[in-house]
């Protein structure tokens, strides 16, 4: 029974954020007046996600298993050590090129693009590391 209760902590914790969330509106409505509708939505997106996330943890994962065992970690860690040095060295290479080009300012736009692009190749090359 303990066990089970504690795949159910994710859940648990997206109910006391609602809960907690509510509590805080109605102070601040008591306080000033003003009902923030848009906190009160972002309160229930995160928590519908984090309650749907939780449950499908809880219907895929029925035995005793491990999802993961040394061989994958191992995976895992040598290639999200090699998509990081390759990342901070594509990175200064194409920073290298920009200065030599004579470019003194880059927008931050394109910095984030790149950080975000790392972001997600990183992380379904992770994915599919882990599942093989």
């Amino acid at each position: 029974m303990k066990k089970e209760l504690q795949r159910w902590n994710l859940a648990f914790m997206a109910v006391c954020i609602m809960f907690g969330a509510i509590i805080g509106l109605i102070i601040i409505y008591a306080i000033t007046g003003e009902f923030n509708f848009s906190s009160l939505l972002g309160f229930i997106t995160g928590a519908t996600i984090l309650f749907i996330i939780n449950v499908i943890k809880v219907l895929v994962k029925n035995d005793n298993t491990p999802e993961t065992d040394e061989r994958t970690r191992k995976n895992m860690l040598k290639f999200l050590l090699y998509a990081s040095n390759i990342f901070i060295g594509v990175l200064f290479i194409t920073l290298g090129i920009i200065t030599i080009l004579g470019m003194e300012s880059i927008s931050i736009t394109y910095l984030w693009i790149i950080i975000i692009a790392y972001l997600w190749f990183s992380g379904i090359g992770g994915f599919i590391v882990s599942r093989k």
